[in-house]
């Protein structure tokens, strides 16, 4: 399954990366947010 969203990110430092590396960082981000909010989800529904 593949999931589209249009977010806009700003990284922090200035630095000059390819769009390989903008992409890969972003997809890391975007799937550690999503675990934490598995995460939050479980914990709910199992408290």
């Amino acid at each position: 399954m593949e999931v589209v969203y249009n977010v806009k990110y700003k990284f922090k430092n200035n630095e000059n990366k390819t769009k390989e590396e903008i992409k890969y960082l972003f997809n890391k981000k975007l799937l550690n947010i999503i675990m934490k909010l598995e995460n939050q989800e479980l914990k709910l529904y199992n408290s």
